[in-house]
């Protein structure tokens, strides 16, 4: 027990180094002060979200036949390599190839990380546990990320790039942490060998259960939503006058509130279940973003609204999930989910950027909110696509084709 917690203790410190708030505060501002505009902002964060979604079942492919601990050190790697570029790029295709690297340094994070803490669990701990400790583990990463931006907003007025090449040294010390783990995947069945054909079938079998497919649907419409806020909260909280430095205290705050929502998210799974709240999604963002319409101080509100919310959301997302897949191509099938995402938030970034282009960086959050809060309404009602209980799919170490 004692070495099951001192994982989870070292686990919390490899989230720590996945922080971004050096940087974010100023991410999108570093392009407008270059001069770029706010479609070209609205194309580089797109190809990022492609880019995403053209690696991620390769990603995943790998962290299931290479080893967990491989893919997000080089996740590490490529993210830190990548903020060094971003720094040096120099021009606008310099800015997309460096987006598209990046998204590759995501990508072999994304649905890894997930079953590699799920399988950690399962293995030496309780993987009822994996929406909690995740929960807390991203305490840790937005209490970093939440300090990391007081500092990077800071950093930024006394050279633009020193935000980006500060946090590339954190994402290089994550690679040292993953270093000190077992090899979780090593006490498994040799024979569990995961081929392409089956990666394959295992997501063509996903697809094809309405509890995977319908849920993948709504939460698609949500990441276009989330994907089109992350793109232009920046430009609109510089059109509303707010400066650098105070953009960085505010992404502190942002942080700290994301934080506490973070360590509520066993207790929402406890106390609301899955379901219900995914099902306040849509009041909620209907009302909050409908609201910046109406005056611009309702700015501030959306966006601690948007973090919180996202924070909360992709444990339980991944719970929500995991509780329906087999052990066996895990990773592969979550990075299918999260390329699908992918793909929704580079579409919304597109349309978002041709729409700010015409009624500015704060215009475009209602019209993208309102939109998202209707689709998603009506595929509630049309599908019911979050439902209670489940069975996993691929549970053995049998062909994918045998799963329900």
């Amino acid at each position: 027990m004692t070495e099951s917690r001192r994982l989870i203790w070292k686990y919390y410190a490899y989230r720590a180094s996945s922080a971004a708030g050096f940087y974010l505060p100023v991410s999108i501002l570093y392009l407008k002060d270059q001069g770029y505009s706010l479609a070209f902002i609205g194309l580089a964060q797109a190809v990022f979200s492609f880019a995403l979604l053209a690696a991620e079942i390769p990603s995943g492919y790998l962290g299931d036949r290479i080893g967990r601990r491989g893919s997000l050190a080089l996740g590490n790697a490529l993210r830190a390599t990548a903020m060094v570029a971003y720094v040096f790029a120099g021009s606008a295709l310099g800015i997309l190839v460096v987006k598209a690297v990046w998204a590759m340094g995501w990508a072999f994070r994304s649905g890894t990380q997930s079953a590699w803490l799920y399988e950690m669990l399962s293995s030496r701990f309780d993987e009822s546990e994996y929406a909690r400790i995740d929960g807390r583990g991203s305490t840790v990463l937005l209490t970093t990320s939440g300090v990391g931006a007081v500092v990077g907003g800071l950093l930024y007025t006394v050279g633009t790039g020193l935000p980006f090449l500060v946090n590339a040294g954190l994402a290089t010390a994550g690679i040292v942490v993953l270093a000190t783990f077992p090899c979780v995947e090593c006490e498994n069945d040799a024979d569990d060998v995961f081929t392409v054909r089956e990666a394959t079938q295992m997501l063509r079998v996903q697809v094809g259960r309405s509890e995977v497919r319908w849920f993948v649907a709504y939460a698609a419409l949500f990441a276009g939503l989330f994907g089109v806020t992350r793109t232009f909260e920046q430009p609109a909280l510089d059109a509303a006058g707010v400066p650098v430095v105070g953009i960085g205290l505010l992404y502190a705050g942002f942080k700290a509130v994301s934080a506490v929502a973070a360590s509520a998210t066993g207790w929402l799974d406890d106390t609301l279940g899955i379901r219900s709240t995914f099902a306040l999604l849509v009041p909620a963002f209907a009302v909050t973003y409908a609201s910046v319409a109406l005056t611009p101080l309702m700015l501030v509100p959306t966006l601690v609204l948007y973090r919180a919310t996202q924070t909360v959301l992709r444990p339980l997302q991944n719970q929500y999930l995991n509780d329906r897949l087999g052990d066996l191509g895990r990773a592969t099938v979550l990075s299918g989910v999260s390329m699908a995402l992918s793909l929704a938030s580079g579409v919304a970034k597109l349309l978002g950027g041709a729409v700010a282009g015409s009624v500015g960086a704060v215009g475009v959050l209602p019209w993208a909110g309102l939109t998202v809060a209707s689709l998603a309404g009506l595929l509630w009602l049309a599908t019911s696509p979050v439902r209670d209980g489940g069975t996993k799919a691929g549970a053995t170490a049998t062909a994918p084709a045998d799963s329900d």
